[in-house]
């Protein structure tokens, strides 16, 4: 996948919400669109949600996790399902107590979503989560914020969302102790059925009531802060210069060495061309860093006239590092002679092509072994040949 067909996929979701608008509003504001049950976003869980959701029983049923405002008796717990009518019997469990089921980690279960959800990493260079929410009607949740920001997408029946107006807190992505409860003061009121679209930022108060039996998708991820970005300075640095990877003589001397330390990174951050070069060496980490995609069984068999594409879920980063090309692909980096530059370029940028139509310098043996190298790796596959 990429950048133009990642944004092509988010574009199809958020249709008829523009894409510049969805980017502007990150951290910023809630946004509503509405889509109905004939929009494809209504089947990013498949066509019928109910039974993408009870097929994953034996992967998802000791997973769940539920919330509920006032139940009646204590959850009864997440316990193994061997098929889906058990599945369905042990999420009946929880709505017949009050609660909201929350089944995590959902990516997996569905293609398009998986699709999605990788087109959003390809954009943001930040992971993306998903988490499907089945409440019964008449369910309702206390008022709270999430700590990521959350797309979502209603599936099936209705809901009515209660969204502060105030400006999101944008909380760290981890518990504070102490804190007040969330209050919801200015709101808005916003009714979602299949296919609508909501986006809250994290740190955004709300609460939520179900009209009907409900499914709907939170999509969660949490865009580059500046926080990011200085970490990524200070890991940059830190690769650079071997002072700041030394041990810091403790505890009375640490503020000379923190100030003498902020001074080095300030000065380096005058420079434009150090800050990209950190964002960039953290977004082939951040690429290398993903679960690995399938490795084919055996040995792909290519040649100049076979034709390649990128393997679902793939995608690739490619910067200059020192005498070498750094590669990154989902799982792995690799470090490439500068020669083959350009057709890794081409490669990156080029979702389907013929071997022996890559571009550059090397030979035509170099291209087929390059290739077969990032076949056997799961990020390209063969093109199946037509009739």
């Amino acid at each position: 996948m990429n950048v133009e067909e990642a944004e092509a996929v988010l574009k199809g979701v958020l249709e008829p919400l523009p894409l510049e608008t969805f980017f502007d509003a990150l951290g910023r504001t809630v946004l509503d669109s509405a889509g109905g049950p004939g929009h494809r976003r209504a089947a990013l869980f498949g066509d019928d949600p109910v039974r993408t959701a009870l097929g994953a029983g034996s992967t998802h049923s000791e997973r769940l996790d539920c919330h509920g405002v006032d139940p009646v008796r204590p959850p009864p717990g997440p316990r193994k399902a061997e098929d889906a009518a058990e599945f369905q019997k042990l999420i009946q469990a929880y709505h017949e107590r009050d609660y909201t089921v929350r089944i995590p980690e959902v990516l997996a279960l569905s293609p398009p979503l998986q699709r999605l959800a990788r087109a959003l990493e390809t954009l943001l260079h930040q992971p993306v989560d998903a988490s499907l929410f089945w409440s019964k009607a008449g369910a309702g949740a206390i008022v709270h914020y999430d700590n990521r920001d959350n797309l979502v997408i209603q599936l099936r029946g209705r809901k009515r969302w209660y969204v502060s107006t105030d400006p999101p807190g944008l909380q760290n992505n981890w518990r504070h102790v102490g804190e007040p409860l969330t209050r919801l003061d200015r709101h808005r009121v916003i009714d979602v059925g299949p296919g609508d679209l909501l986006y809250i930022p994290r740190g955004t108060p709300h609460t939520v009531d179900g009209a009907t039996e409900s499914l709907h998708l939170a999509i969660l991820f949490v865009p580059t802060t500046l926080r990011e970005i200085l970490i990524a300075a200070i890991d940059h640095l830190s690769d650079e210069e071997r002072s700041w990877r030394e041990t810091a003589v403790g505890p009375g001397n640490l503020s000379p060495q923190v100030v003498k330390g902020l001074e080095r990174l300030i000065a380096r951050c005058r420079s434009g061309s150090f800050v990209e070069a950190a964002m960039e060496h953290r977004s082939s980490r951040f690429v290398g860093d993903l679960p690995a995609l399938a490795k084919p069984s055996a040995a792909p068999d290519v040649s100049a006239d076979a034709r390649v594409r990128h393997s679902p879920g793939a995608f690739f980063h490619l910067r200059r590092a020192g005498d070498s090309i750094d590669f990154g692909f989902p799982g792995d980096r690799l470090a490439i002679h500068p020669g083959v530059e350009e057709e890794l370029r081409f490669i990156r940028d080029t979702t389907e092509f013929r071997i022996g139509d890559i571009p550059g310098a090397s030979s035509a043996e170099v291209r087929v072994a390059l290739v077969g190298r990032l076949m056997a790796l799961g990020v390209l596959e063969p093109v199946a040949e037509g009739p």
